[in-house]
């Protein structure tokens, strides 16, 4: 590949900057349904993407025809793109330099998933699949795993030669109950397919399937027959640690994305309430809100060795107790907030894809003590996790969220369990309400492999870390 990309940079002259990335994908993907093997699909994906800039203006071409002379080709294209797309834009805008790196980054593992047989990984989700069908009142069951080899080679004109191979590990399981005409659902150890980090078989092994699949088949029946609170309320709401992170998603990595702060990105994923011009004084939340964007994070789905334009890992504060900092950025935006370097966020999700800004690792930083510590001084509220559903408006500012796992607490304990809860919030105000996050024995980092975002659509793999936490006077409802 070297020498097609090569090739590509020698086609870009007359470009203040150009880079050429070669992108090669495995996947396998898992998945069993009510005892059955549902769908084994296996795939590789390879191909090259050019980006040239003129006056600040970017032109992009893919190819997955790996030829000299489509690689010309496709340069070229790019090269007429960035030009045409100065002339559009009738003036230069910044687009900032970066050091020259050359190096290799490779996802520390164990075990290979590609070694792993293939009927080693069917058969544990079979064994799940028995324990889980032993309640007849459990009338589906669904489990996957979800392996990902990236392999890239990038080069630039600034001089960078990187390499980098990383893998993604994952999968989970969820039971479907059925009692008296109510439907309700338990995964394990979460839904949207699971959990998924930066590592290798070791990661399923780790999650030990079996050992939670009876307690997931009882409490999938539990919350089907668990009554719904009578009238909505506000109150205490503790939130645990999947359902932090996606609340973190929502409302702070998204809103965050310095492109859809200053314009760039509208379109499909909205803007952002969070304008630059708000930068260092918007109170976002409560002093104990400390949220940072890190690259370099081990297990993390957001960690490289550089980003998809050549700028290397980095962690970067975006909130500090409770006021805004810092936003994840790129090479044609970091400029906006008067950044002379980018923050490292610019990530494409394969070879036919121009980078954008991305999440990496966003997460929040542990407080103090345990989530018992924390129930027991509520004389009255209701904790929630494992995300079911959510909703947000394009500038991240009303939301709601339901949970599959929701309980009342009373007197220090968590009580009686309820079904269909959500809640309700504005950002600022919601995070302004946050008086307990518990501490780092209680952090726990997610992978989310499905974030959405731009047209042509990407779909890129972020990572999240929470404790539990507290927020006080939250609405609080039945969904549906």
């Amino acid at each position: 590949m070297e020498k097609y990309l090569a090739i590509a940079l020698e086609n870009l002259k007359g470009a203040q900057y150009g880079e050429a990335r070669f992108v090669r994908i495995t996947s396998q993907d898992i998945s069993v349904r009510n005892g059955r093997v549902e769908s084994v699909s296996e795939s590789v994906e390879e191909g090259i993407g050019i980006r040239a800039v003129v006056g600040g203006a970017i032109g992009f071409a893919a190819t997955n025809v790996l030829q000299l002379d489509e690689v010309v080709r496709t340069a070229k294209v790019a090269l007429e793109y960035a030009k045409a797309s100065r002339e559009a834009l009738g003036k230069d805008r910044p687009f900032l330099s970066e050091p020259k790196h050359e190096g290799e980054y490779r996802t520390p593992l164990k075990t290979d998933p590609f070694t792993v047989p293939l009927d080693r990984k069917i058969d544990l989700l079979m064994r799940v699949d028995e324990v889980l069908a032993k309640e007849p009142k459990v009338i589906l069951r669904t489990g996957s795993l979800h392996f990902r080899k990236v392999e890239k080679v990038f080069m630039n004109s600034e001089g960078s030669f990187l390499k980098q191979t990383i893998y993604l590990t994952g999968g989970g399981y969820t039971a479907y109950a059925f009692v008296d005409g109510v439907l309700a659902h338990r995964s394990y150890p979460a839904p949207h397919g699971g959990n998924h980090l930066q590592a290798g078989w070791e990661v399923i092994e780790e999650m030990d399937f079996l050992k939670y699949a009876d307690q997931i088949r009882e409490e999938a029946v539990m919350f089907a027959k668990a009554d719904t609170l009578k009238e909505e309320m506000e109150t205490t709401l503790v939130l645990g640690t999947h359902q932090m992170v996606l609340q973190i998603h929502e409302s702070v990595g998204h809103p965050l994305e310095l492109d859809r702060a200053i314009g760039y990105e509208a379109s499909y994923a909205g803007t952002s309430f969070a304008r630059i011009e708000n930068l260092g004084k918007l109170r976002y939340g409560s002093p104990l809100m400390n949220i940072v964007a890190d690259a370099t994070l081990e297990r993390g789905l957001g960690t490289f060795g550089w980003d998809d334009e050549g700028v290397e890992a980095q962690r970067v504060d975006l909130i500090r107790e409770g006021i805004l900092v810092g936003y994840l950025s790129s090479r044609d935006s970091a400029w906006a907030i008067g950044l002379k370097r980018s923050g490292g966020m610019a990530r494409a999700s394969g070879f036919n894809r121009m980078p954008m800004v991305r999440m990496t690792n966003v997460y929040l930083l542990p407080g103090d003590g345990t989530l018992d510590d924390i129930l027991s001084e509520i004389k009255d509220g209701i904790y929630m996790d494992l995300n079911k559903s959510w909703s947000i408006d394009q500038r991240r500012l009303n939301f709601q969220f339901s949970t599959e796992v929701a309980y009342r607490i009373r007197n220090g304990k968590l009580a009686e369990p309820l079904r269909n809860v959500i809640y309700y919030g504005i950002t600022p105000e919601f995070w302004g309400s946050m008086y307990a996050v518990a501490g780092e024995g209680e952090w726990k980092l997610w992978g989310l492999p499905h974030c959405g975002k731009g047209e042509p659509g990407q779909s890129m793999d972020t990572g999240h870390g929470a404790s539990p936490a507290a927020f006080r006077n939250v609405r609080v409802g039945t969904a549906g």
